[in-house]
């Protein structure tokens, strides 16, 4: 089979769908963070068992399933064009892959752990979130949403540096980056993940706790910023350290 094929037409399929999958996911997202998790949390007792009944599971759907689109078609347009040097010319260890590379890495292990977080973290919870709203017994709810609440605010911190350097995979130029440059920068990326991550796992998830190594996450107006401070401080690593 030539891959090159796929390569030449198969990866605008991909693409599109990535594009559509990503603007579904990314998008309720937001909308989660950003307005509904407010208009609810603002509701009497009745409206809000109303909006876990009814809009929860619709809004869910869409979430984790333009979560997966999204994902899917992400890991096939990296294999085509990073592993298959005779469609895109690009020699795995070469100075020119590993610039591609260094650029595309962060926006794939933000959206891989973000994608996680939504099967794994969110989903399963809000689930039991859902079910206790319509009559069963459940316990630890407040505990199990307030997990989520961190997952889903997580995810919104790494969307925006995610969204910046899915961008700057085909766009940015920053020159040729040898190995030993590519090494660090993908340790360095892989540290802080891990560090964010950590913290929307292992933070209490005590409803009545505000602690401290969440506290920039907590506001809408919060998490943009961080979210935008992150996004500066990597593009400053990759000013200082592959240029």
């Amino acid at each position: 089979m030539n891959i090159s094929i796929i390569s030449d037409h198969g990866a605008f399929l991909f693409r599109y769908f990535h594009i559509i999958g990503g603007v579904a996911w990314i998008g309720v997202l937001w909308y989660i963070n950003f307005i509904q998790g407010g208009y609810v949390g603002g509701l009497d007792a009745a409206g809000q068992t109303t909006a876990k009944q009814k809009l929860f599971p619709k809004v869910m759907w869409y979430f984790r399933y333009g979560a997966l689109l999204t994902f899917i078609t992400g890991v096939a347009l990296i294999g085509i064009k990073g592993f298959d040097p005779k469609g895109m010319g690009l020699l795995i260890g070469q100075p020119v892959w590993n610039a591609w590379f260094a650029k595309i890495f962060p926006g794939f292990m933000f959206a891989t752990i973000m994608f996680l977080n939504v099967w794994l973290v969110i989903w399963p919870r809000q689930k039991k979130v859902i079910a206790a709203a319509n009559g069963e017994k459940i316990d630890g709810v407040p505990a199990m949403a307030r997990r989520g609440f961190l997952a889903s605010r997580t995810n919104t911190l790494l969307s925006i540096p995610m969204l910046f350097f899915m961008a700057a995979a085909n766009n940015l130029k920053i020159g040729d980056v040898s190995s030993a440059q590519l090494q660090l920068w993908i340790i360095i990326v892989s540290g802080v993940l891990l560090l964010i991550e950590a913290n929307a796992l292992f933070t209490t998830n005590d409803p009545a706790a505000k602690p401290a190594t969440f506290k920039p996450f907590e506001s809408i107006k919060g998490v943009i910023h961080m979210g935008f401070l992150l996004t500066i401080l990597l593009y400053v690593g990759v000013e200082l350290l592959l240029k």
